[in-house]
């Protein structure tokens, strides 16, 4: 409750008026502020408060909640030392983090402190292609946003908020404008919901791999969404496959999660025995279209039958202008939606007006 003052601002002060009102003013917001809540009442107020919230902030809010006041800390320590069982502290954990979306959120938040912003590290050489649908990414009119940690609300609030630009002069200081070329090296969370829940059939006892593995954002998705036995991130830049690891060890996904530092054809061994390869276009941003060639001929040559492809954007795309000599319809074999999971059906009718946004991830069985 607040305390009471009174003879706040009294006329018969003896100070002058500008002065004492400012000191009362200042004595006032100092008192408001010792107040005392009972447990039902912070219940309240935080349950008001979450209703004010949007689902969005409502999850950044949790994150805050978890990394800030760590509650399962708490909890362990309010018990006696013998009631604190590893069976209890699973179930804490599990508890916690059973929601996977809050979970990606939470990992996408944690990412953001230790990447730049445009989720580019000092390490990585990035290239403009010089041919097809992405030759026009010129350095000077495109900007680097990754998907897995700004979704489309961040990305329209950061530009509401001047942070970030959507637009670029022609003539400097004239109406002569064009949009800005946005583009991301990772999955969105969306997208990765609709891969492993639409997309793809059940996952039980495969193995997942994902070529150019990057901040993990695949890796993670798979984890959250599939029962898959293992899977594996291949990354040839050692500053991500760290992060990577640090991220899997505090999370606790070291039980199905692999992250190897190597180039895709230092570990042939592995495509052959993997079920599922997600590819986010891998090469052409990072490697000269000779190196591209070769890497295309080496998973043709690797990938075992029945293997399934899940890339962005589809292999008619990444091969067009490169001279690998594979005959695609040879080769592969498009595959329909699978979805594996029963409430898919509600969440494509909710989500139907948004699928053209994944219409270049696209699905492949190996012939």
């Amino acid at each position: 409750m607040f305390e009471h003052v009174s003879n706040v601002g009294s006329s018969n002060c003896t100070e002058p008026c500008g002065e004492k009102t400012i000191l009362n003013i200042s004595d006032k917001l100092l008192l408001c502020t010792r107040m005392t809540v009972n447990l039902e009442d912070a219940k309240k107020q935080f349950t008001d408060l979450m209703r004010n919230l949007n689902k969005k902030d409502q999850e950044q809010f949790f994150s805050f909640i978890l990394q800030e006041w760590k509650p399962m800390e708490t909890v362990f320590q309010c018990r006696p030392v013998h009631a604190v069982t590893d069976d209890l502290r699973k179930d804490m954990e599990d508890a916690i983090i059973d929601d996977p979306v809050f979970l990606l959120n939470s990992i996408a938040y944690d990412i953001r402190k230790r990447v730049p912003f445009n989720g580019i590290l000092s390490t990585e050489h990035i290239e403009s292609p010089k041919k097809g649908e992405n030759s026009d990414c010129e350095s000077n009119v495109t900007l680097h946003v990754d998907e897995f940690l700004y979704d489309d609300d961040d990305m329209n609030e950061l530009i509401d908020n001047g942070k970030l630009q959507k637009y670029y002069c022609i003539d400097c200081g004239s109406r002569d404008i064009k949009p800005l070329i946005f583009i991301s090296h990772s999955m969105s969370r969306d997208a990765l919901y609709f891969i492993f829940n639409t997309l793809l059939p059940t996952l039980e006892g495969k193995t997942v791999l994902d070529i150019g593995s990057r901040l993990g954002a695949v890796l993670y998705g798979a984890y959250v969404y599939t029962d898959a036995t293992k899977i594996i991130g291949i990354e040839m830049n050692k500053e991500f496959c760290d992060l990577q690891c640090s991220i899997v060890n505090q999370y606790k996904m070291n039980d199905r999660i692999e992250i190897l530092h190597k180039k895709i054809e230092d570990a042939p061994d592995v495509v052959r025995t993997s079920d599922v390869i997600v590819m986010n276009n891998p090469f052409e941003f990072y490697l000269p279209e000779s190196v591209q060639v070769e890497m295309w001929r080496f998973l043709k040559n690797n990938l075992k039958k029945g293997t399934i492809l899940v890339v962005r954007p589809n292999i008619e795309t990444m091969l067009k202008d490169l001279q690998t000599g594979i005959v695609i319809n040879d080769w592969l074999k498009p595959l329909s939606h699978q979805s594996n999971n029963q409430e898919v059906s509600s969440f494509s009718s909710i989500t139907s007006q948004d699928n053209d946004k994944y219409d270049n991830i696209v699905c492949y069985e190996i012939k």
